[in-house]
């Protein structure tokens, strides 16, 4: 498993700079075989929750729409179609453009990451390092998935004991 990066920085319009990661994994013909044969690529690598995400893209769908009817409202049902069309598209766009959660199918394909600074750029970087990393190790487990394990779970000395019942470790 390999894992690319591509970093980029343009001028913003603001008169900053805006940088932008780019990611991918490059999977050789065992490593894809496992992710088909457990679906890998419907996991999630990293979950983030962002509250307000989904009715944020719902409002630019809907602004998206509206806009699209001003414009197209001459063309009557079919104007209506096209706009509804551009909003259920532009809501889709944003929420994928701004979504923090990330699946294994998009490093599969290759995602875009905007960063606000060099320092975000470089922390995503180190972040999807470590989470790739992790992804590795599941899938060589995978590989010995099969069968029946055993693990001899020894007695504990009573006042260990009685820490790992109040701790619930």
């Amino acid at each position: 498993m390999d894992l690319l990066f591509k970093r980029e920085q343009s001028n913003a319009a603001s008169g900053g700079v805006n940088f932008k990661l780019w990611g991918k994994i490059e999977l050789d013909e065992d490593e894809k075989s496992i992710v088909s044969k457990y679906k890998f690529d419907q996991a999630i690598l990293i979950f983030a929750d962002q509250p307000g995400l989904l009715r944020k893209s719902i409002f630019i769908g809907i602004g998206a729409m509206v806009a699209a009817m001003i414009l197209l409202n001459q063309m009557g049902m079919m104007g209506a179609l096209i706009a509804l069309a551009a909003g259920i598209g532009a809501g889709y766009w944003w929420y994928h453009q701004k979504r923090e959660t990330i699946y294994v199918k998009d490093l599969l394909h290759g995602r875009h990451f905007n960063c606000d600074s060099v320092v975000e750029l470089a922390r995503k970087e180190a972040w999807l390092g470590t989470v790739v990393s992790f992804l590795r190790q599941v899938m060589e487990s995978a590989k010995h998935w099969d069968g029946t394990e055993r693990h001899t779970v020894e007695p504990l000395p009573k006042d260990e004991a009685r820490q790992v019942i109040i701790k619930g470790l």
